[in-house]
């Protein structure tokens, strides 16, 4: 998640803002205030990067600037602006930290259950239907030495 902007970095650049284009000799001439505005924006983006070493390095830029200004440019603003180099140096190790990264919580992990593996259903095979066995009869034999008697009356 990106780091909101400093506060004291937009104000200063509203500042700048404020003190330049304008036809008043007291206020900072363009080109100037384009330098600044360009040395205030590496000061952020050396935050953002989490460089407090290149941030303080673009203050120091920024402080130069400022001395450097023309002797017209009104001595409020350019205490105004050392003013405010001084509370955004100030402020170099809080706000151009890196954001810490969440470390995992040593919290007990769950043991895995197996999941057991599906095991191959056989193909279906058709079972014979029983076949019926016939009920065996009973044999008679007949009486005596085993012939039969012949039918009576037709002879």
């Amino acid at each position: 998640m990106p780091r909101p902007r400093p506060l004291v970095l937009g104000l200063l650049a509203a500042a700048l803002m404020t003190g330049c284009g304008s036809e008043d000799p007291g206020l900072i001439p363009p080109a100037n205030a384009t330098a600044l505005t360009d040395t205030v924006d590496a000061v952020k983006a050396a935050c953002d990067d989490g460089d407090d070493g290149k941030a303080r390095a673009a203050v120091e830029e920024a402080r130069h600037q400022v001395s450097e200004l023309p002797a017209r440019v009104d001595r409020r603003l350019r205490r105004n602006l050392r003013d405010w180099l001084n509370r955004i140096d100030s402020r170099i190790e809080q706000d151009c930290k890196p954001e810490a990264t969440p470390s995992p919580s040593a919290s007990p992990s769950p043991t895995p259950t197996e999941t057991p593996e599906e095991t191959a259903t056989p193909d279906e095979t058709a079972t014979p239907s029983p076949t019926e066995t016939p009920t065996p009869e009973p044999t008679v034999e007949p009486p005596g030495d085993g012939g039969v008697p012949a039918p009576e009356g037709n002879g």
